[in-house]
C-alpha cells in the first residue's frame, strides 16, 4: 500500500502522490455542503438576515470561494485545499526547468503570473458553480421527486400534450424541446466530465502524464509539493511586512487595513478549519458515548445504574371519560375480555382496535382520559403482548 500511495513520484521528490491530490479535491468538496449547513441553521433563528444567502446559496459561496482562492492563489500560488495539504500549483515550463528536482537549492519559487491566477479561478470557482447550476437544472428538468414517484412518463405524456396541443405558443413548445433535448444530452456531458478526471487520474498514478485533471492540462500548470524554500521565501516576505510606498488618503490606509485584517483572517482558516472538524468528531463521539447518556455512573453498592429511561407519568383518568374496568385486559369501551386487536392511544390506555378507531375518527378524544389526539386516527399504535385497559 505504501508503494501504490508513492506510485510515480521517486523519481521527483517533489511530484505529489495520487492520494494526497484526492485528498485536497475531497476536503474542498465538503466545504460547500458544510457552508450550506451552517447558514441553514443560522438561517432558522436569523431568517430575516440569512434567508435570501440560503437561497441564493451557489451564488454566495462562489462569491467567498473566489475571495478565498485568490487569496492563496496570490499569497501561496495554491488553491485553499491545496496549500492545506502542503501544495501549490507551478506553470509547466517552471517545473521541466529543473526548479523542484534539486532540494535545498536557493533558487526561489516561480510566483504565478496574474493571468494563471485568473485562469485558475475561473475552472476552481466558475467551473464548480456552472456544474452546481446544470445539476439543479437537470433535477428540476428531469422532474425530480415527483419523477421518481410518478414515474417518467407522466413527464413524457404532459409534454406531448403541450407539443399537441394547437393552442400552445411556438415559445412554450420550443421551450419543452429544449428541455427534452438537455434531459438527453446532460448524462452524457456529466459521463464526460467525471470519465475524462478519471481517465487522467489512472494516466497520473502511473506516470502517464504530469497533469492529474484535464483542467490543469489545459492550463498547462502542475502541481508540485512545497519545499523549505517556499515557505522561507513567504515567511520572510511576511515579515518584511510594510510596503515602502504606504498610501497617504484615508480610505487608501482604510482600504489597506481591511485588506490586510481580510488577509489574516482567511489565513487562519486553515487553522480554524482542522479545529471544527476534531471539536465535530469530539462532539460526536460525545454524545454517541456511554458519558453523554450516564451509562458511566456507579450507584450506592458499586454496581453500575441501569441506563433505563423511566416511564412517563400515568394520566389518570377524567371523569368525563369512561371508566376503567376492574378486570385486566378489558377494553374500556365495549368490555369485552380478552381485548380483540389490542391497540394503545398516546394517553397509554389499551383498547380494541375497532372501538379506538371508531371513537378517535368521531370524538378525536381519548375515551378515558379525555385528552385531545392530534393526528387522528394515526396515532393508534398496535400493542403485540397482552395488556389491560390501562397504563
Amino acid at each position: 500500500m505504501e508503494f501504490m500511495s508513492a506510485l510515480g513520484s521517486q523519481e521527483d521528490a517533489y511530484r505529489p502522490s495520487l492520494f494526497e491530490l484526492i485528498a485536497q479535491e475531497k476536503l474542498r468538496e465538503m466545504l460547500q455542503p458544510a457552508v450550506q449547513y451552517v447558514l441553514a441553521v443560522y438561517a432558522q433563528r436569523y431568517p430575516r438576515f440569512l434567508i435570501r444567502i440560503v437561497n441564493k446559496h451557489e451564488e454566495f459561496y462562489a462569491g467567498l470561494m473566489l475571495l478565498i482562492e485568490r487569496h492563496y492563489l496570490k499569497e501561496w500560488g495554491a488553491s485553499f485545499a491545496e496549500n492545506f495539504y502542503g501544495l501549490k500549483r507551478v506553470a509547466t515550463q517552471a517545473a521541466t526547468n529543473g526548479q523542484f528536482i534539486a532540494p535545498g537549492s536557493d533558487q526561489s519559487s516561480q510566483k504565478l503570473s496574474t493571468k494563471d491566477i485568473n485562469r485558475s479561478l475561473l475552472f476552481l470557482v466558475g467551473l464548480p458553480y456552472i456544474k452546481s447550476k446544470l445539476d439543479l437544472l437537470y433535477s428540476q428538468v428531469s422532474g425530480g421527486a415527483s419523477a421518481s414517484l410518478l414515474g417518467e412518463n407522466e413527464q413524457e405524456e404532459r409534454e406531448l400534450e403541450i407539443l399537441n396541443d394547437p393552442s400552445a405558443s411556438v415559445r412554450t413548445k420550443a421551450v419543452v424541446h429544449l428541455k427534452r433535448i438537455f434531459r438527453k444530452v446532460y448524462p452524457v456531458v456529466n459521463m464526460l466530465y467525471y470519465g475524462s478526471n478519471l481517465c487522467y487520474n489512472i494516466g497520473y498514478l502511473f506516470g502517464k502524464t504530469k497533469y492529474y485533471t484535464p483542467w490543469l492540462r489545459i492550463l498547462d500548470i502542475e502541481v508540485k509539493r512545497m519545499s523549505m524554500d517556499d515557505y522561507r521565501a513567504h515567511y520572510e516576505k511576511s515579515m518584511m511586512g510594510v510596503p515602502s510606498v504606504q498610501p497617504t488618503s484615508v480610505i487608501g490606509r482604510s482600504t489597506h487595513f481591511l485588506g490586510t485584517v481580510l488577509g489574516k483572517m482567511i489565513e487562519l482558516l486553515k487553522v480554524l478549519l482542522p479545529m471544527s472538524i476534531f471539536f465535530f468528531k469530539f462532539l460526536e463521539w460525545w454524545y454517541a458515548s456511554e458519558f453523554a447518556r450516564g451509562g458511566g455512573r456507579t450507584g450506592a453498592y458499586g454496581d453500575e445504574e441501569a441506563n433505563i429511561i423511566p416511564p412517563p407519568e400515568k394520566v389518570k383518568p377524567d371523569p368525563r371519560g369512561t371508566k376503567v374496568p376492574s378486570t385486566p385486559n378489558t377494553c374500556p369501551l365495549c368490555l369485552t375480555r380478552p381485548i380483540n386487536n389490542p391497540t394503545a392511544l398516546p394517553s397509554g390506555y389499551v383498547f380494541c382496535y375497532t372501538c379506538a378507531y371508531r371513537y378517535v375518527e368521531d370524538h378525536g378524544r381519548c375515551p378515558v382520559t379525555w385528552t385531545k389526539i392530534r393526528g387522528g386516527t394515526e396515532r393508534l399504535t398496535k400493542v403485540y403482548s397482552g395488556s389491560a385497559g390501562g397504563m
